[in-house]
């Protein structure tokens, strides 16, 4: 693993920072798009509805990160873009990041402002569970139940993730492999269709990964 390594949130988590009497409440959540964007923001606006400013910042989608920065009032440059900093020098992705804050009667100054806000920010994740993430080929499976051996066995050799797994007539269900054994994986399936295995490679997607798998 290197430091360029994408990683994500496992869950939410949050942090209080204060200075000179101002109070800043961060919130951070792992997001997949903007709904899910649109959905935290507003669960933090009806939390905080008397908070002098809802500052926030948000990236995702790792293959071509979209990102975008709010001040929501507080001078240009002071909130959105240092809670973006960190959002990006922690090499995250699909993450929100909301600082929430209560002006204290003391004003901050802009170096202030963005100081306070980069805290809070780093804050809200620093302890927070993250999982590194990387490119996986889905593939669509369907066999017969005399294959089910076929199967497991190829599994367990590129140590891929099963999921949507249905059992009826046939067996179907969605083997996630790690891109660069996608080419194998995909001639071993084709080498197996005279037996009722049929395959639909999917389009790539990143998956959230267990760090020890990287150091093995």
């Amino acid at each position: 693993m290197t430091d360029e390594t994408l990683k994500t949130l496992t869950g939410p988590s949050s942090a209080r920072y204060t200075d000179r009497g101002s109070r800043f409440y961060a919130h951070a959540f792992p997001v997949m798009d903007h709904q899910g964007i649109d959905d935290r923001r507003n669960e933090i606006a009806a939390k905080y509805p008397d908070a002098t400013h809802h500052c926030y910042a948000w990236r995702f989608d790792p293959f071509q990160p979209a990102e975008f920065a709010q001040d929501d009032g507080e001078p240009a440059g002071t909130a959105g873009l240092p809670i973006l900093g960190v959002i990006k020098s922690g090499h995250l992705v699909n993450v929100l990041i909301v600082v929430v804050r209560y002006y204290g009667g003391t004003k901050l100054g802009k170096t202030g402002l963005i100081q306070a806000y980069r805290e809070a920010a780093a804050l809200s994740i620093a302890s927070a569970k993250k999982r590194s993430l990387d490119r996986f080929v889905p593939f669509s499976v369907r066999y017969p139940y005399d294959q089910e051996n076929s199967i497991r066995e190829l599994v367990n050799r590129f140590r891929m993730e099963t999921d949507q797994e249905t059992y009826l007539e046939t067996v179907s269900m969605t083997l996630y492999c790690k891109t660069d054994h996608a080419p194998h994986v995909g001639s071993i399936l084709e080498n197996l269709s005279h037996l009722g295995i049929e395959f639909t490679p999917e389009p790539e997607c990143f998956r959230p990964i267990d760090d020890a798998a990287l150091r093995t």
